[in-house]
């Protein structure tokens, strides 16, 4: 072996530790390198942040908290109003807009369906009319010049008001939704002073885009409120995405002399008939937006019109509650069938079969809670519980607007189907005990009931099917897994594809 003597570090040279350092520097690429492994970036966060910061800068309400109030001017231009306000109405960061495709895409998508903006013309002979609608019901619009409020294509809903047949424009403003509510409050006011005010005035109402939300809920911000009104001349309610039979249903309304509670109870009616006869064609998701129609109608009933209701007799409160009953019920079975394909073999397989797409997996997921919820809507209905955890008037009404309820208005078989459909939206969800406690009542009922009805061959192919979905609940029962880990399981991931 041959000796090599080592130098001690004392002994290196000046030049030498100099190469050295000039060496070890690092660059500006080095640490640009470096850093960008580490950048957050906006499309860096997960969806549910990104919406959350899109809510600090574009949802309209909130950009306005704290702010002071807006005043506005006017002025008269060729016979035509144009406002001025006193601080920007919306002063949202539209610059999100232009950054770049992903972050344009979605903070338009969050803009324009978050807020579901109202562009608004008014046509009358005399110019003070429509100032004074506009500035006296508190609705905070947007006072862009018309020719750009003209093209706009984004907005959901088209309003035009005309009194007494006038051709002239004399206002086009734009605002979200929420302040609509004003608007139509406003009307009603004027209509209340003066019987002819509403007479003297005709209504165009045209949907145009929803922007991916829910047709029904749409309809219930954007229409419904409208039947409040009565009286105008004319009522006009258009729209490609309007669910079939709605639009005429709620301009009669908005033409007829006075609200008149058979009439409204009888337009509820039909709708749920139409969303039977739609899930008897099994168009699915048809009749869900059926039913969700009828449901907010019910609800914007009771807001609207609740001392009127409330002096109906107990034979109304009957009808009532049982259509919505019957809502509950047809929703609960539209939504479970909707979520079927992915659910037909064992409980909670789809979850985890790869063919099966994540996003598949969210809607069936959302599909299946919902089902859950509207069965459990329509047992808290049938037995008049207590509780109003599962009492559907209570998610939306004051205690004191919930309409009467009691449960000797609803059969043992009707009692038996709710509790049926609840039972059938437990095994979906993979909770195969609390599923089997649910049908077991199913059959105690139906038993009850077919001692009142012996050989009632409907009852017996309910009591069939009863049966048949028993056996699997109970062949389904882990007994090594928590009761409701299933559930909360399902609800987390129809919580993640909501933000998302």
């Amino acid at each position: 072996m041959s000796d090599i003597n080592k130098r001690d570090s004392m002994d290196a040279g000046i030049s030498e530790i100099t190469k050295k350092f000039a060496d070890a520097q690092i660059t500006q690429k080095d640490v640009e390198g470096a850093t960008s492994q580490h950048l957050v970036s906006l499309t860096s966060l997960p969806p549910s942040v990104r919406n959350r910061i899109y809510s600090y800068v574009l949802d309209t309400e909130l950009v306005n908290v704290g702010n002071p109030n807006v005043s506005y001017t006017h002025e008269l231009t060729n016979n035509t109003l144009h406002f001025k306000a006193s601080r920007p109405p919306f002063p949202i960061c539209s610059s999100l807009f232009y950054v770049n495709k992903q972050i344009s895409e979605e903070s338009r998508l969050f803009f324009y369906s978050k807020n579901l903006w109202v562009r608004f013309e008014m046509y009358t002979a005399d110019a003070r009319h429509a100032k004074n609608l506009l500035e006296d019901s508190g609705v905070l619009f947007a006072v862009a010049r018309e020719d750009v409020i003209v093209r706009s294509q984004q907005h959901a809903l088209d309003m035009m008001l005309v009194e007494k047949n006038s051709n002239q424009k004399r206002a086009t403003v734009m605002f979200p939704a929420q302040y609509l509510p004003r608007l139509i409050n406003f009307m009603q006011q004027a209509s209340q002073a003066s019987s002819s005010w509403t007479r003297g005035h005709a209504i165009f109402l045209t949907l145009k885009e929803v922007h991916g939300t829910e047709i029904a809920s749409v309809q219930g911000d954007l229409l419904e409120g409208f039947r409040a009104l009565t009286g105008f001349s004319k009522a006009v309610v258009e729209g490609k995405e309007i669910i079939p039979g709605y639009a005429d249903g709620l301009a009669e309304s908005m033409m007829a002399e006075t609200f008149d509670v058979d009439t409204w109870f009888n337009t509820l009616n039909d709708i749920l008939s139409r969303g039977e006869d739609q899930k008897d064609k099994k168009e699915y998701k048809s009749s869900i937006q059926q039913c969700r129609t009828a449901i907010i109608a019910l609800t914007y009933g009771y807001l609207t019109r609740a001392e009127l209701l409330h002096s109906q007799p107990e034979a109304f409160h009957r009808r009532v509650q049982r259509l919505r009953y019957n809502l509950e019920r047809t929703l609960s079975a539209s939504l479970l069938a909707v979520a079927s394909p992915s659910t037909n073999a064992k409980p909670l397989d789809w979850l985890t079969t790869p063919s099966i797409s994540s996003s598949t997996r969210h809607h069936t997921a959302t599909a299946l809670l919902a089902a859950e919820t509207a069965s459990s809507h329509a047992l808290s209905l049938s037995t008049d519980s207590p509780s109003p955890s599962s009492n559907p008037w209570y998610r939306s009404l004051p205690a004191e607007l919930i309409p009467p309820n009691k449960d000797a208005w609803f059969t043992s078989e009707e009692k038996a189907r709710a509790w049926l459909e609840l039972g059938k939206a437990h095994y979906s969800l993979g909770e195969c005990l609390f599923a089997a406690g649910d049908l077991e009542r199913a059959d105690r009922l139906l038993m009850e009931e077919a001692g009142l009805k012996p050989g009632d061959e409907v009852l017996m192919a309910t009591r069939s099917e009863v049966k048949m979905w028993f056996e699997r609940a109970r062949e389904g029962i882990d007994w090594n897994v928590r009761p409701g880990s299933s559930l909360r399981k399902v609800a987390l991931l129809a919580k993640n594809a909501h933000v998302k």
